[in-house]
């Protein structure tokens, strides 16, 4: 099972930093999982929110800013906000790649492609299929996963999943059971669950046997079985 670190170690240090994605290595992840937008000038760099409100020093619309006035924000314990370069330096680990902005598939897919050991270490996300669409369109070969904030039923959650040419579907937990999980496993999709925040959901996660599980929390989670 993968135990992925959601924006890192959320539960712990500065989301979707450096500080981060290192402190869920360091307690156990085998993959960290990050969001991707772009700055005015074209940069591609690690950013949840449209905006830089909630997680930095500053305000305004990711989108509107340029790499420079992104680079001067404390991202929380003087931390920067990231490039997405920057970061799969820095980090050798599986990554989870959400494109939370549509500008951001060609400059990630070019990354992608020059780099054969990077695109074959990430997985690129979203919860919206004409993302993942446009993904596939430009790079056949790429990994990509399909977002449910709340699993639907098994037979939709398949049918979503093929249709955005996804080979694995990312589940809320709570709309999982074993018989689900392994229908779209017999199906070819791998199954992620989230958010596993503790040891007794990730018990939980072992019972479902999907193929890994997405949390905030690394520092908490027992050893895997």
């Amino acid at each position: 099972m993968i135990i992925t670190g959601h924006r890192g170690a959320l539960g712990t240090e500065p989301e979707n930093t450096l500080r981060s994605f290192r402190r869920a290595v360091a307690d156990g992840c085998d993959e960290i999982e990050l969001d991707l937008r772009v700055t005015a000038d074209d940069v591609l760099v690690v950013m949840h929110d449209a905006t830089v409100d909630r997680t930095t020093s500053g305000t305004g619309a990711v989108a509107s800013l340029s790499y420079d006035e992104l680079r001067s924000l404390d991202a929380g314990l003087g931390e920067f906000v990231p490039t997405w370069a920057e970061t799969v330096v820095a980090i050798d680990v599986r990554i989870q790649a959400e494109v939370k902005a549509a500008r951001a598939v060609p400059l990630l897919v070019e990354s992608l492609q020059a780099d054969p050991s990077l695109a074959a270490r990430t997985m690129v996300t979203s919860s919206d299929a004409s993302v993942l669409l446009a993904v596939r369109r430009a790079m056949p070969s790429a990994t990509t996963g399909l977002i449910f904030g709340r699993t639907p039923a098994i037979a939709d959650v398949l049918s979503l999943t093929r249709a955005a040419e996804a080979g694995t579907a990312l589940c809320g937990i709570a709309g999982l059971d074993p018989d689900g999980v392994k229908e779209l496993q017999a199906a070819g999709l791998d199954v992620t669950a989230w958010p596993v925040p503790d040891a007794p959901t990730l018990h939980h996660a072992t019972t479902l046997n999907v193929d890994g599980i997405t949390t905030d929390n690394p520092h908490l989670l027992h050893p895997r079985p």
